[in-house]
């Protein structure tokens, strides 16, 4: 059974709540705003002329008529029709295309054998959509929700309050939204769903993202798959219930180098967050907790990370499993709790990491073909320069509840090493939260 964090936790489940009634903050519907145009399932492409009493019926109409600076708005209906974003916005005069809500204003492509459902392609630059929901079906093509090409370069982009739903997904079928090699592609996705993909979200060597209060759930692979490209960050996420990692960050023919997960909410996936190939990437004030492998995997080359201020805690398997051949990671701050084996991590090479300044809960961990290190002293022993880790009970203030704020007897409170972050008292709290 799902836990579910409390509100505070997760600001991203308010994308889902503006889209399904009134669609109040998404636009004007009056008409009055200059250079906005409207469409309608109730329209005509024949005697329309755009206007809110007179609307256009078909999305293609829409894109093609609305000129730099203006705006489209989908009134409430459901489209069966795929919509190619326009190319003849600019950074000085951007192009919206809204709807009245993702409850409301819906692309339906389920049945159909389509490829993507919204394109940006050859240019489609300087654009905003919002407010609406994207539905479909895996089809023979590889095929996503939202495909922001190759072909082209398209850019300043905004992805917000969509709901973005696949039926029958299948692996490596195609993502919710997709990125695809855009070497400055200035994208924002803000209060996004994506769920029944192969992945909710890929960004495929791509730089210049941010990806935030969003939900990615009930993927076949991933939540977030973030492979290649650099200055992305991703932030205060609710990453569940994916068959594989909530966020995998990786490289392939070559490192991934980069980027930033700050905030993201990680439960109910196979394992929390996994890093492979990857260089110098920033992991802060995550929570992983109730995934069925580990709360944290590092694997496959994986340098230069630095890994403060997390909570791992309740994985069954255990809060971090530290793979082969790692170089020069850094873990300070975090809680680590045990799973169902009893274990708080799971070692396969005494090299490439640095975990002084943490908090164990139990203090055990397995080193493969060497058996288990049962208590603090042991593990001290073991790996020099770890003289300032603590154990014990972290103290939640209602960790079966979500809620990973630490009681005042805490023994993570104060513990922390100085990173030159804020904190109250006389250290850093370890995990992902500062006591009140």
């Amino acid at each position: 059974m799902r836990i579910t964090p409390i509100p505070f936790l997760l600001i991203a489940l308010s994308c889902e709540g503006g889209g399904e009634g009134s669609g109040e903050g998404v636009g004007s519907t009056s008409g009055n705003a200059t250079g906005e145009h409207f469409v309608s399932t109730e329209g005509s492409d024949l005697t329309g002329d755009g206007s809110r009493l007179s609307p256009w019926r078909t999305l293609a109409r829409g894109a093609s008529e609305v000129e730099a600076g203006g705006t489209l708005t989908l009134l409430a209906g459901t489209w069966v029709e795929e919509l190619d974003m326009p190319t003849s916005a600019s950074e000085e005069a951007p192009i919206t295309i809204r709807g009245q809500g993702s409850g409301l204003s819906i692309l339906d492509l389920r049945g159909l054998d389509i490829q993507h459902v919204v394109e940006f392609k050859n240019g489609a630059s300087n654009l905003i959509l919002e407010g609406i929901g994207i539905k479909g079906q895996a089809g023979s093509r590889w095929s996503h929700g939202v495909f922001i090409s190759h072909e082209g370069i398209n850019q300043n982009i905004t992805l917000r309050d969509l709901k973005i739903e696949w039926e029958d997904g299948i692996k490596d079928g195609g993502s919710g939204i997709f990125v695809h090699y855009q070497e400055e592609a200035n994208l924002l996705v803000e209060r996004v769903i994506a769920t029944g993909f192969s992945d909710g979200i890929y960004l495929k060597g791509s730089n210049n993202i941010e990806v935030r209060d969003s939900e990615f759930y009930g993927n076949i692979e991933d939540g977030i798959d973030y492979n290649g490209g650099t200055d992305v960050l991703l932030e205060d996420n609710f990453c569940h219930d994916n068959h594989s990692s909530g966020i995998v960050v990786h490289g392939n023919e070559n490192f991934h180098h980069g980027g930033v997960l700050r905030g993201n909410i990680l439960q109910n996936n196979l394992d929390g967050i996994t890093l492979y190939q990857t260089d110098a990437v920033l992991l802060e004030r995550n929570v992983a907790f109730g995934n069925s492998d580990f709360g944290l995997k590092v694997a496959g080359g994986t340098r230069s990370s630095q890994i403060i201020h997390n909570t791992f805690s309740a994985n069954a398997t255990g809060a971090v499993r530290l793979r082969k051949f790692l170089e020069s990671n850094t873990l300070r701050n975090n809680i680590f709790t045990g799973g169902d084996q009893g274990l708080a991590a799971r070692i396969e090479e005494e090299a490439g990491f640095d975990f002084d300044f943490n908090l164990w809960d139990p203090p055990a961990l397995s080193i493969e073909n060497q058996g288990r290190l049962e208590s603090l002293e042991e593990i001290q022993s073991r790996f020099a320069g770890l003289v300032n880790a603590q154990s014990g009970d972290p103290r939640f203030r209602d960790s079966d509840g979500g809620d990973f704020i630490l009681l005042e007897d805490s023994p993570a409170v104060d513990i922390g090493q100085n990173l030159g972050q804020q904190f109250k008292g006389n250290g850093p709290d370890c995990g992902a939260f500062e006591k009140p």
